[in-house]
């Protein structure tokens, strides 16, 4: 029999209950996806703020808002990886803020060309996530203790590298690739992003690095005893997350146009990535997350910081804002985390049975 017919025979055997059963079940399974109520969310917030302010979702509003989740879009991604291996990366900040200024002033005394100084910021952000790899899997730090260390030494790198000064002039190119939209309300920079994004998500998926990470977060111990090179694994999302905050510093300069020594760290970038990240469905028990995820959690918390802004909200309830968001990601992953998991033993038990 052919395939075809062996699924025509299948749909045959099932009787209206149950076809509609499964359906309801996918519908639900579907519905209780982060990503999707983190979509509805943002779609229902941005239709009350524009009800109220009728400017809000106005095609510049939009490329303004997109454009400028971007950041935390790009640094996010690195963040997820490194969280769904049960790490933490408190550095991102400072390499972000090394790798806008490393190319900042190169780029406002000399010129240096768009693209050379995108490959310079990758190679900065490698080093620097070198730096952290080798820290939690060489000499066997926890990693938020290592990167909290790498967090003052990087930071007190850039103060040296500035040496008290600012990058406040950019060729047009860096403020074009900032500021231009490829059609109204679609900014250039968020190309940059989805594109990461994109390519984070082939990676977890399809390639065996991309599922030694999520088993290396599901049980360490597990995943060595099955071949799994734990330790290069867990160096590799660091410097990963390295590359992509290098990454960031790029899009930072070309979105604000301007670099200085306190650059990611007078943004909270740390806070706001680990936020975007847990918002976005990733765990911090480890072994579930996605970069889609953690992108929506960034277009969210930029949505929501215009939405204060437009609405008059004092923006000192900014940062107890996301906070509340972080403890609410955290509470609801603790109260699906096991649910999840029993439902996924089930599946798998239903499918082995049929």
């Amino acid at each position: 029999m052919t395939a075809t017919g062996q699924a025509l025979s299948y749909l045959d055997q099932q009787t209206p209950g149950e076809t509609g059963e499964k359906a309801r079940s996918r519908l639900v399974a579907i519905l209780m996806r982060r990503e999707v109520q983190l979509l509805v969310a943002l779609l229902l917030m941005s239709g009350i703020v524009d009800v109220l302010r009728p400017q809000f979702l106005s095609s510049s509003n939009i490329s303004f808002m997109l454009a400028g989740s971007v950041v935390i879009m790009v640094v996010a991604t690195g963040q997820t990886m490194v969280i769904i291996t049960r790490g933490i990366d408190l550095s991102v900040a400072p390499m972000l803020g090394i790798a806008a200024i490393a190319i900042g002033f190169p780029a406002q005394n000399h010129n240096l060309n768009i693209f050379v100084a995108l490959v310079l910021v990758i190679l900065i952000g490698i080093a620097l996530g070198v730096g952290n790899g080798l820290l939690v899997t060489v000499a066997g730090i926890p990693p938020i203790i290592a990167t909290l260390a790498t967090l003052s030494v990087y930071g007190g790198l850039q103060f040296v590298f500035t040496s008290g000064l600012t990058v406040i002039s950019l060729p047009h190119d860096y403020i074009a690739v900032g500021l231009e939209d490829i059609v109204p309300g679609i900014p250039w920079l968020l190309l940059i992003g989805v594109g990461i994004v994109i390519v984070a998500e082939l990676f977890l998926k399809f390639t065996p690095w991309g599922r030694a990470i999520y088993a290396v977060g599901n049980n360490a111990d597990a995943a060595y005893r099955a071949g799994i090179p734990v330790r290069r694994t867990l160096f590799m999302t660091y410097i990963i997350c390295g590359l992509l905050s290098g990454i960031g510093g790029f899009v930072y300069l070309c979105y604000i146009g301007s670099a200085s020594s306190t650059t990611g760290t007078d943004t909270n970038v740390n806070l706001i990535s680990i936020a975007a990240t847990l918002i976005g469905g990733t765990s911090l028990l480890g072994g579930r997350g996605r970069p889609i995820g953690a992108a929506l959690g960034a277009v969210f918390l930029s949505v929501a910081d215009t939405a204060i802004v437009v609405l008059r909200i004092l923006p000192i309830w900014e940062p107890a804002g996301v906070g509340v968001l972080i403890l609410l990601a955290v509470v609801t992953d603790r109260q699906s985390g096991p649910a999840t998991r029993r439902a996924l033993r089930t599946r798998h038990h239903a499918e082995v049975a049929a």
